[in-house]
């Protein structure tokens, strides 16, 4: 989301234009309010920041495409436009960084290509790639990464290592910039990667930015209408896909991974705060979902069969046994949870799960016994799956 003279540009597609202008002028005022509080040396930083990060926005637009999918910049502009209205009013807590409230005029911008990657540079300049605003599942999920970019620039974290001269040689701050610009699969690109892998494990500085942001970006997300959840499950998704999908380019993900301490972090953070985690709320890939399937209507889990439901109310058993499902899979349970019971019923947790009935057998070709046991097989399958997608960087 741009914004102009300090005002957000904001959608307006559902206001009148009187009452949008009153909109407008409100975060005009409010702009101006926010910057004439701030002391001379605070806006002198922050000036700083704007003109270092424009510096290198324009370095990265020589070298990147922008891109012109409208539904991706629509997207990024209206949930990046509510997450910077928020980071740029409310003062968190920040575990490393600039601890000051640091408002900036954000711009999001979506480049071309098929990285699942994303960078902030100083002052308040985004980018994601086309690659990742395919890869997020829900509005959720993206709003977290947002959220997270926003936290880097909002917490100033290079300004904040250049002033660790100490610890970190000053010289490969321009290296850091420059590795979020160049592509890491070739020429000078890789040598940037590779030389600031060691500079980060050697000052430590990465993982403090990583983990700073992380919070920030969750106490964002509780002031936002996003689920944090989404950031949890975006980040246990890329750990097992960056294994699996090796033709996938992560971008600067390969030298930032989803690590262990961050999940275990977000988990923590999601329990202290008592908010549920429900990941079917916010990722497909945690969902089990009804489609059409011959000869009735079938629940798929991670692409597999669950049960073929079949008969003239196939379709209206298998979307009240998917309620049931997903509030199962959300919890997360053992294996020996699932068991078959008595005429047909599949149980979780010793809840009738849904029923197989001879319709369903018919349409399976199966004996009910044998339709029952094969459904309660593939749910335990999905369960193991699931475990695996969660717990494989735990």
């Amino acid at each position: 989301m741009a914004m102009e003279g300090g005002s957000p540009v904001l959608p307006c597609a559902e206001l009148s234009p009187k009452v949008h202008a009153i909109v407008e002028a409100a975060w005009q005022e409010a702009g101006q309010q926010a910057q004439s509080q701030l002391d001379p040396r605070h806006q002198a930083d922050l000036k700083a920041d704007r003109e270092l990060g424009a510096e290198y926005a324009a370095m990265v637009e020589k070298e990147e495409k922008v891109s012109t999918n409208q539904a991706y910049i629509d997207r990024l502009q209206r949930i990046g436009g509510e997450i910077a209205r928020i980071a740029n009013s409310n003062q968190v807590s920040v575990s490393w960084g600039d601890p000051r409230l640091n408002p900036f005029a954000y711009e999001f911008k979506v480049l071309e290509g098929k990285e699942v990657n994303a960078f902030s540079l100083p002052g308040g300049y985004l980018y994601f790639y086309e690659g990742l605003m395919a890869y997020a599942e829900s509005d959720d999920e993206l709003a977290g990464v947002v959220a997270h970019e926003i936290s880097h620039s909002s917490f100033r974290h290079l300004a904040t290592l250049s002033k660790e001269q100490s610890k970190f040689d000053t010289m490969s701050i321009p290296m850091i910039l420059a590795a979020l610009i160049l592509k890491g699969d070739a020429g000078m690109g890789v040598l940037v990667l590779r030389d600031l892998v060691g500079l980060s494990s050697k000052s430590g500085w990465s993982v403090k930015a990583e983990l700073a942001a992380d919070y920030g970006a969750f106490q964002y997300m509780r002031m936002s209408p996003y689920n944090p959840v989404g950031m949890l499950t975006f980040m246990e998704r890329l750990a097992k896909d960056q294994r699996a999908l090796e033709a996938i380019d992560w971008g600067i993900y390969r030298t930032h991974p989803p690590s262990r301490d961050r999940a275990d972090r977000l988990t923590k953070y999601l329990k202290e705060a008592k908010i549920p985690i429900l990941r079917s709320e916010v990722s497909s890939s945690f969902r089990a979902q009804v489609r059409p399937a011959e000869p009735g209507f079938e629940i798929v889990f991670g692409g597999r069969r669950i049960h073929l439901f079949g008969g003239a109310q196939a379709n209206a058993r298998a979307v009240e046994a998917l309620k049931r499902l997903n509030t199962f899979f959300d919890a997360v349970p053992d294996l020996y949870e699932v068991q078959a019971g008595p005429d047909g019923v599949v149980l979780g947790r010793r809840k009738a799960l849904f029923v197989v009935t001879q319709e369903d057998a018919e349409a399976l070709g199966l004996m009910q016994e044998d339709a029952t046991e094969e459904a309660v097989r593939s749910i335990k399958r999905s369960l193991y799956m699931l475990a695996y997608r969660i717990w494989d960087i735990r």
